[in-house]
């Protein structure tokens, strides 16, 4: 019997990667088209708490959606959380 080397697994460091970016690229973008609203200091304090909020829960509503084109994917899950932000930042802006 031949003896089989022990290979080294590669390990895709690119899933950890994506993990974490996507998240702040969603944050990002909503504190950036939110900054119309900003008047005051609690309006800023909203939109940064929306924005941190949709940051961590895009994984979680990314993998609830069952498309296995990726691309669609990540795009139905961008579109859905900036319209529920957008509708908190207008609407918790307007009450304070």
């Amino acid at each position: 019997m031949e003896k089989q080397e022990n290979q080294p697994q590669i390990i895709n460091k690119n899933k950890c990667v994506d993990k974490w970016f996507a998240g702040y690229v969603v944050a990002g973008l909503i504190w950036y088209f939110s900054q119309g609203f900003s008047k005051t200091t609690t309006d800023e304090l909203v939109i940064l708490i929306i924005a941190i909020g949709a940051g961590f829960f895009y994984h979680r509503l990314k993998t609830k959606i069952k498309i296995k084109n990726e691309v669609a994917r990540i795009t139905i899950t961008f579109v859905i959380l900036e319209i529920i932000a957008g509708g908190l930042v207008g609407f918790l802006t307007t009450l304070l």
